[in-house]
């Protein structure tokens, strides 16, 4: 996959460029161009009240399995330790079981925080208020009416 490469549509600068699977931010797509101040709308950043959530966004499945792989890295870094045969000059034997075993720390921590937020129902109060927040900034029909101009699929209660 390459970089996806958005233009403004009037002036013709590049507004951002990026890779499709990217980080989606939960706020206001309508962005101006810092050229000549036109319109557009960054598809990184997503309406909640009108796209919804991604499906696997409280899959604890997934983070369980991220826990899972995050225990055998690290399991597989600490045994890397005690082995002098990786075939790495002496002064660097250390850099990949150090490495693998870091790798499994961040996963097992993360996944570990992940599942606690999604039990104890924080996650769900944050995406609630993020839903709110794009609620409110519906309920403003000239910015609805912007993002149908867009050509956002606005639904007709916001309208």
């Amino acid at each position: 996959m390459g970089d996806v490469k958005i233009y403004c549509s009037k002036c013709g600068k590049k507004l951002l460029s990026y890779n499709p699977p990217g980080f989606i931010r939960y706020k206001s797509p309508v962005k101006r161009c810092p050229s000549c101040n036109t319109r557009y709308v960054d598809p990184r950043c997503w309406e909640i009240a009108i796209q919804g959530l991604p499906r696997d966004t409280f899959n604890i499945k997934s983070f369980l399995i991220m826990l899972v792989f995050g225990v055998l890295f690290l399991w597989r870094g600490i045994v890397l330790f005690g082995m002098r045969t990786l075939g790495a000059p002496d002064n660097i034997q250390w850099l990949m079981p150090t490495t693998i075993t870091l790798a499994g720390i961040i996963m097992v921590i993360g996944s570990i925080i992940e599942i606690i937020l999604i039990l104890t129902g924080a996650k769900q109060k944050r995406f609630d208020k993020l839903k709110r927040e794009s609620e409110d900034r519906l309920n403003d029909k000239s910015y609805a009416y912007i993002l149908s101009d867009l050509g956002y699929n606005v639904p007709d209660k916001y309208l």
